[in-house]
């Protein structure tokens, strides 16, 4: 009897961890930085407690002819140049994006939002 509480136990934990919120559990952003070759990969990081936004800056690709980039894992056919996909705190995404003139800042919330 005993066995089968214990049991009960660690199946109820391990479905608690699971089933946990994607806020509970961190958000998860994709990831890299300038040069630009490396933001064509998906790489997926789980952002600091606090880190509440996903962000990604970008360049419009002057004269872009359609042209596909078999590299872009994200879309073959992107018209911008991404030069960062990171995560930051609301706040500071904001401040970023004022002091950014030159590049596009997006800033996001929910999970893999900066692709």
């Amino acid at each position: 009897m005993k066995l089968l509480v214990a049991l009960l136990i660690v199946l109820l934990s391990v479905l608690l961890q699971v089933t946990k919120p994607a806020t509970a559990q961190g958000l998860q952003c994709y990831s890299c930085n300038a040069p630009p070759p490396n933001c064509y990969k998906k790489k997926i990081i789980t952002c600091e407690p606090g880190q509440d936004r996903c962000v990604k800056t970008t360049t419009k690709i002057v004269d872009y002819d359609g042209s596909p980039n078999e590299k872009n894992e994200f879309d073959k056919f992107m018209n911008v140049l991404v030069w960062e996909r990171v995560c930051m705190t609301a706040k500071e995404c904001e401040a970023y994006k004022q002091r950014t003139k030159i590049r596009n800042v997006t800033c996001c919330n929910t999970n893999l939002c900066n692709a």
